[in-house]
This record gives structure tokens, C-alpha cells and sequence, in this order.
């Protein structure tokens, strides 16, 4: 294979290799497993802002417990200084009494307090499960999408891996400093680096040749520079006069 056609027929191959991978890349299934795990990331903000809230109804109740527990020591204590008989003065025992009556009401209102929080414990435990609930399904969706991306692409993926070694073959038919020119040109030229002179116009730019340039091309080096886009341009069958 003379150096022209190798050059063209590499290009060619590293079109095919970017439009295979493109498509490896846009394949429907890795923007839906893309878009569920931004989802599962927003969906599992939630759970850890559900167990927040629930760990904090949790904690609220139990000081209230603890509080009401206390309550009721206290009324224990008070009431068994009235039961003892020990005090005889009346006007003691009246504040004893207004101090249990007043310590019984308190100890009513944590008891309420329990049996509010306790309902909305309820319902953000509930929430929790829903959230929970919706994260697995998604996990599952999100393991099915992966096996059907992993179905899909793998026969892209081995046409890759087969091209990528024809490149391997038609690189190594090339010049060195020819090769190193064209990779140079591949990174500036957004992967395209040749044009094959088609008429008068550069097939890369597609811009007419001045007729001296074509006239040198058919006559000299069949591997010039395009003087308006500067990628390699290529003569593949020489035109005589």
C-alpha cells in the first residue's frame, strides 16, 4: 500500500473509529441509566433528610418521656408525704396538694406532647419506607439498564477493539514523520486531518484549489497542504494533460 492511500485509508478508519464511539456514547440506554442515577442521588437526599426528621421526633420523644418520668416521681413523692400523715399542718398539706394537682397537669401536657410527636413519628416513618421503597426499585430499573447497555454496546465495543487494531496496521504503514504530521493535525483539526482532492476543491474544506497547486499535486508529492484549511491533502489518481 503506497503512502497516499494508507494515509487516507487511516483517516477513514478514525472517522469510523469517532462515529462508532459516538454511538457507543449516545446510546439511549447510558443517558437512561445517566438520568436515573441523578434521580436516585436527588430521591436519596430526601432519605437522609427523612432520617433526620425521624431521628429527631424519636429524640424529642424520649426526652419528653423522660421528662413526664420525672413528673411522675415527683407526684409519687409529694403524694406519699400527704399519705405518710407525718404533716399536720393544713395550710402544708393545701400546697402539697395544689403541687401534685400542678405536677399532674404538667405531666398531662408531656403525655400529649409523646402522642403528637408519636403521630408524626408515624407518618415521617412512613415517608421513609415510601423513599426507601422508591431507591430499591430504582437500584433494580438501574441494574436492568446496565445489563441492556452492557447488551447493546458490546457489539460496538468489539467493532471498536477491531478497528482500533486495523489503525494499529495502516499507522504502521506510514512514514514516521508523515504519521506524526497527520496526529498533530487529527488533535488541531477536531479528528480530521486529511482531505482527498476531488476535482479542483479540497474534500476536507471543500474549497476550489488554485489551478498552479492542483497542477503541482498531479505533477509532484501526491501529499501536499491544502492552502485554505491546511490538513493533508492527497492525490489518489493523478489527472494528465
Amino acid at each position: 500500500m503506497d503512502q497516499p492511500t494508507a494515509l487516507v485509508a487511516l483517516s477513514d478508519k478514525d472517522l469510523e473509529i469517532t462515529r462508532a464511539t459516538k454511538r457507543l456514547d449516545e446510546l439511549p440506554e447510558k443517558h437512561a441509566i445517566l438520568e436515573l442515577r441523578h434521580k436516585l442521588r436527588e430521591v436519596e437526599g430526601l432519605a437522609e433528610k427523612a432520617a433526620q426528621y425521624v431521628g429527631g421526633l424519636e429524640a424529642a420523644i424520649r426526652r419528653a418521656e423522660d421528662e413526664a418520668a420525672m413528673i411522675s416521681a415527683k407526684i409519687v413523692a409529694e403524694q406519699a408525704k400527704v399519705d405518710s400523715g407525718a404533716i399536720d399542718n393544713h395550710k402544708e398539706l393545701q400546697g402539697l396538694s395544689r403541687e401534685i394537682d400542678s405536677l399532674s397537669r404538667q405531666k398531662d401536657k408531656k403525655e400529649n406532647e409523646v402522642l403528637a410527636v408519636m403521630e408524626k413519628l408515624e407518618a415521617g416513618k412512613a415517608q421513609a419506607e415510601k423513599i426507601a421503597e422508591t431507591i430499591a426499585k430504582g437500584r433494580v430499573k438501574e441494574q436492568q439498564l446496565i445489563a441492556r447497555f452492557q447488551e447493546v454496546g458490546s457489539e460496538l465495543q468489539r467493532d471498536i477493539d477491531r478497528m482500533q487494531r486495523e489503525r494499529i496496521s495502516l499507522a504502521g504503514a506510514l512514514d514516521p514523520a508523515l504519521l506524526a504530521r497527520y496526529e498533530a493535525l487529527r488533535a488541531s483539526k477536531h479528528g480530521l486531518a486529511v482531505g482527498v482532492l476531488q476535482g479542483s476543491m479540497c474534500g476536507a474544506c471543500r474549497i476550489d484549489l488554485p489551478a498552479g497547486r492542483i497542477q503541482a499535486l498531479n505533477e509532484g508529492d501526491p501529499i501536499g497542504e491544502c492552502p485554505s484549511c491546511h490538513r493533508l491533502l492527497v492525490v489518489l489518481h493523478r489527472e494528465h494533460s
